[in-house]
């Protein structure tokens, strides 16, 4: 990120994933790669993801990166999945990444993955748990991931856990953050300079 001493490196994480196990495997072994890199500061490392990307930075937040990643900037990015499956816009490839059927019953569905839904491990989390400084950036008009079920509930428990949380809602944004040029690359470079 030019200014912001930063390299970025990335992966699409084995595919349409929502945060599964496979994913958190294949995310946890770039991070081991990268820190082995002679020219990479193990204690400064952030993660940056979108769309389904939030549950896997979550997921890998709360998992086998726990106390290892110092940064997270999330763009209209899921926290819950539960709130997907209960949409139903995309509750067939939320239920596909792990292996349940379409047709499953919403409430069947979201108690088989709670042990993968990143929003109610954070709901639970106690206060003053170590976690990454973080951003969150999303288009208050999304109606594919509504921050109302996603990033607003994201941004609470991780303030009750006593986090270090920015949460900014564009007003006339909708599911597409990520586009908005420079306006998004600053705030990306701003956040990644001033916590790594």
């Amino acid at each position: 990120m030019a200014g912001g001493r930063c390299a970025v490196a990335g992966s699409h994480a084995c595919g349409d994933h929502w945060g599964n196990a496979d994913a958190v495997a294949a995310n946890r072994a770039l991070f081991e790669t990268l820190i082995e890199c002679p020219h990479i500061d193990a204690t400064r490392v952030g993660l940056m993801g979108g769309g389904l990307g939030g549950a896997l930075i979550w997921n890998s937040v709360l998992g086998p990166l726990a106390s290892r990643v110092k940064a997270v900037a999330v763009m209209q990015a899921v926290a819950s999945l539960a709130a997907v499956i209960r949409e139903h816009k995309f509750k067939a490839p939320c239920l596909k990444a792990y292996s349940l059927p379409e047709d499953t019953p919403d409430d069947e569905a979201v108690a088989r993955i709670t042990a993968y839904d990143p929003l109610p491990r954070l709901q639970r989390l106690a206060f003053r748990t170590p976690l990454p400084r973080t951003a969150i950036y999303h288009g208050a008009k999304d109606a594919n991931i509504p921050p109302q079920t996603n990033s607003i509930p994201l941004a609470n428990a991780l303030r009750k856990a006593g986090g270090d949380v920015t949460l900014e809602l564009f007003p006339d944004v909708g599911h597409s953050v990520y586009t908005m040029g420079k306006p998004i690359a600053e705030r990306l470079r701003m956040f990644f300079a001033s916590s790594l």
